[in-house]
């Protein structure tokens, strides 16, 4: 028991979920695809880094502004359309998800989001897939 104790202590430090399955005598499947994942590099597909909306910003080198659903205008439905966004090494949309917003705005956002581009996110001089989150907003009075 006092040698697991101090395997489980060093596989803790060390981040590995796979161990602590092992030594407890159960298996986990989910524990084996975590275990990939944190061992990618950051900065890869797998594990993008996470970068500020303000930062991704300044990056913005082509906005395609969403066109306002005529349905929602005349609904006088206006917001903000939060979504989470992963932008890969080339400055592209790779994954694009909604996190809030009103119902009715949300495809126009994911449509005009999805033709946006970036300049890469250098870390260490190389570019990255980042993580970010990005907002439009709807003014119904504009």
């Amino acid at each position: 028991m006092k040698v697991q104790a101090s395997f489980l202590a060093v596989m803790l430090v060390a981040g590995s979920t796979v161990a602590l399955g092992q030594i407890s005598g159960t298996s986990n499947a989910n524990a084996q695809v975590q275990d990939t994942a944190n061992n990618a590099l950051p900065g890869s597909k797998d594990r993008p880094v996470r970068v500020s909306s303000g930062v991704i910003a300044g990056l913005l080198l082509h906005k395609v502004d969403p066109v306002y659903p005529q349905d929602a205008k005349d609904s006088g439905v206006s917001g903000s359309v939060v979504m989470a966004a992963v932008i890969n090494d080339q400055g592209k949309i790779s994954k694009l998800s909604v996190i809030s917003g009103p119902e009715k705005l949300r495809d126009a956002a994911l449509e005009a989001v999805n033709q946006w581009t970036y300049k890469p996110y250098l870390l260490n001089g190389k570019p990255v897939f980042v993580q970010t989150v990005i907002t439009t907003n709807f003014d119904v009075a504009r």
